[in-house]
């Protein structure tokens, strides 16, 4: 993957963003700056980019919303999920085998993180194993707590890889005309407008050869991911938030990214879903958050960004290797934790 040209089409999608915010629709934006980009496209062909790319971010919104909102009334993040997935349409044992699926590719990405050349996954081509009277409501929940799991720790695992971390590097030293255009009000809040450019800068790179093959849904469903984590970096240094919060915030985001895919792909095929959430949550994914937050760290900030990010990212290694462990913040919460345990 070529970082530098990857890094510059970041820097001119977000500073061309940054200078038409207050005149365009993020639509008629991501159209404009995706067909001067690319020339060679067809109007039509554009308009599907710009589609893709704002339905993707909506779904990745709301989900995030759905989170908090169940998060304020006293879940996790990972009972959000349990039971965010239980509601929706489909059997039991169509629900499993998706299941099984999103663990498949959580477990890809991180052989891809640990540089393992196997991987073993779970076997999902035997239809009997995946009948109704084999999958009760109590055997469905307990895998998809496994998915909660999983996915939370597959966002941990990116913070705390070293391809990140060099990949920041890289971002930080990439050839750009400045590093300062970019305002700190469009990093706060992870706004939309943000994810927005990131996505289009992906979708150029991608057009242009820069970064593998890729969907547009999976780049921006990274773009969203990617933007969470710069800006809880940016409270972190600013003092809005602690390390341990920054976990908190990057975990959620993986298990919300995670109820979105699932959306997303409801109607793929197995092999479609497990390729999909490995690069969502793989190398890929880990390479382009690096070179992002790289790109958005100002001179002047550099050395404290950097120190950030790796005190997160070891955080993140203790985290793991059950070092420490994640607070729940709220009495409900932890009341609710020993009951599902007793």
């Amino acid at each position: 993957m070529n970082i530098n040209g990857l890094v510059q089409n970041f820097h001119d999608s977000i500073n061309d963003y940054t200078l038409h915010a207050n005149e365009q629709s993020y639509d008629d934006w991501l159209q404009d700056f995706i067909g001067r980009k690319l020339p060679g496209k067809s109007v039509d062909a554009i308009h599907a980019i710009s589609v893709e790319i704002l339905e993707t971010l909506d779904l990745m919104e709301q989900k995030k919303a759905e989170m908090s909102a169940a998060k304020a009334a006293g879940q996790s993040a990972e009972q959000w999920l349990v039971s965010d997935i239980m509601q929706d349409e489909g059997s039991n044992g169509e629900k499993a085998r998706k299941a099984a699926e999103f663990l498949n590719g959580i477990a890809q990405a991180k052989a891809e993180l640990d540089q393992n050349i196997e991987v073993e996954l779970i076997d999902t081509e035997d239809a009997a194993e995946w009948q109704d009277d084999k999958w009760n409501q109590y055997r469905l929940k307990d895998t998809l707590k496994s998915v909660a799991k999983e996915a939370g720790q597959s966002g941990l695992r990116e913070i705390a890889a070293g391809v990140l971390v060099k990949a920041i590097d890289d971002g930080v030293r990439a050839t750009v005309t400045d590093k300062d255009f970019v305002t700190d009000t469009l990093i706060d809040g992870a706004s939309v407008g943000l994810k927005c450019a990131v996505s289009a800068g992906l979708a150029v790179a991608e057009q242009t050869g820069i970064i593998p093959a890729t969907s547009i849904k999976v780049l921006a469903t990274i773009a969203h991911k990617t933007v969470e984590s710069a800006a809880v970096f940016k409270d972190v240094i600013k003092k809005k938030c602690t390390v341990t919060e920054a976990l908190v915030h990057i975990k959620d985001t993986a298990i919300s990214t995670i109820s979105g895919l699932w959306v997303q792909h409801k109607d793929q095929i197995c092999s479609e879903i497990v390729d999909t959430v490995g690069m969502v949550f793989g190398i890929q994914g880990a390479v382009i958050a690096g070179a992002v937050n790289g790109l958005l760290i100002k001179d002047t900030e550099e050395s404290k960004v950097v120190a950030v990010i790796k005190e997160v990212g070891k955080a993140a290694v203790r985290l793991l290797t059950k070092e420490i462990h994640l607070p729940f913040f709220n009495k409900v919460k932890v009341k609710q934790l020993q009951m599902n345990q007793s």
